[in-house]
């Protein structure tokens, strides 16, 4: 008797597996024919219960694969039956949006997505503006919420290149609004080297009557002036700094990123 109601319990144990590893062949099936933008089947997959948000390496999902494919019908479908646009994956940390401004842009599947996650309208915006595509900036600009601050900073990148004239007049017509210009001593005064506690060094210098940053071994990042004294990277937010003057010397700025803030001190440059 002991025997026969071991042999039931574990019958009752090993039962959901069949249940589960149908689910994920379902899912498994899904993502394939995403893969090879097969719309009909993406469609009876999920009329068979295929999970549209199932998460598959890295945590990406079904939509991310269409988003980089460039297809919009399927990435249309996927968003019509649930697909959640806001999830990230656990590699890159990027959403379906960050795949879909890939190689393959379709201007008609970023404003789908991007219909769904209104949060990525700066990451489209700014994307547009370093490629040259206008009809990714006009995208950006129908679905309005851009903050000032992040037109100014489409505006100055536009600016800086004559091949982006047509770009600029649509940001111009959208109400962004040029950079504030600082003299050309104020901003010499904050050329040199500056390093904080921790050791890291950054660099600043003048090309075009512009203040770049070059952070130790990386590459040099235009700065816009917020205003006299403060400059944020013309490409991107979530960085400000701040410069000190003391007397007629400018002695140290702070970097603002997030919550953290980190002071930077001059370093004056010993003559050989």
């Amino acid at each position: 008797m002991k025997a026969i109601l071991l042999t039931i319990l574990l019958l009752l144990a090993a039962a959901p597996a069949p249940a589960q590893d149908a689910k994920q062949q379902l899912n498994d099936q899904l993502y394939e024919a995403v893969r090879r933008g097969d719309v009909a089947a993406v469609t009876t997959l999920l009329d068979k219960g295929a999970d549209v948000n199932a998460k598959f390496r890295y945590g990406a999902t079904a939509l991310f694969k269409a988003a980089e494919r460039g297809n919009a019908d399927i990435v249309k479908l996927l968003l019509a039956r649930g697909a959640d646009a806001t999830v990230k994956d656990t590699f890159y940390n990027t959403k379906a949006i960050s795949w879909a401004l890939g190689e393959n842009i379709n201007v008609a599947l970023v404003g789908a997505i991007l219909e769904k996650d209104p949060t990525s309208v700066e990451e489209v915006l700014m994307t547009g503006v370093r490629q040259g595509n206008v009809a990714l900036v006009e995208v950006a600009l129908s679905k309005g919420d851009l903050k000032p601050e992040t037109l100014t900073s489409a505006l100055a990148v536009a600016m800086g290149d004559t091949e982006k004239a047509a770009i600029a007049e649509t940001l111009k017509k959208a109400g962004a609004k040029p950079p504030l210009e600082v003299d050309a001593a104020t901003l010499q005064s904050y050329v040199g080297r500056y390093k904080s506690e921790q050791g890291n060094e950054i660099a600043f210098t003048l090309k075009d009557g512009k203040l770049i940053a070059t952070p130790a071994n990386q590459g040099p990042i235009p700065m816009m002036a917020v205003d006299k004294t403060t400059f944020r990277p013309v490409a991107f937010e979530g960085i400000v700094i701040t410069f000190v003057v003391e007397g007629a010397k400018t002695s140290s700025f702070s970097l603002k990123q997030g919550a953290n803030t980190t002071v930077f001190k001059r370093v004056d440059e010993t003559k050989q």
